[in-house]
């Protein structure tokens, strides 16, 4: 019996461990082309290799031209943001903007 809890322990933490993995995401890094602020939210445009997009994450301290890396939750087309007025055709939703 005593064996079998501790697998069972074990497989919940393995589990537990690669779905937080999962969760968090693919990670991205390029520079600030573009930001600001609405709703709680800091919205970046970033340039990441050769594509340019829009990431929008809890309200962080960003200015053009800063490296940032985000990680990826969520992609949504035509979201508009009604404390932006504005409708962004591609967005990712990010779980932090952190500035490298």
């Amino acid at each position: 019996m005593k064996a079998k809890l501790i697998a069972f322990a074990a497989a919940a933490t393995l589990a537990l461990g690669i779905s937080s993995v999962w969760a968090q995401g693919a990670l991205h890094q390029g520079e600030v082309l573009d930001t600001m602020n609405g709703g709680g939210y800091t919205y970046v445009q970033i340039k990441e290799a050769d594509k340019t997009y829009w990431a929008a994450g809890p309200q962080t301290q960003v200015s053009k031209g800063d490296t940032v890396e985000v990680s990826e939750q969520m992609w949504m087309t035509d979201f508009a943001s009604s404390s932006l007025n504005r409708t962004f055709d591609k967005i990712m939703f990010v779980g932090n903007i952190s500035k490298k």
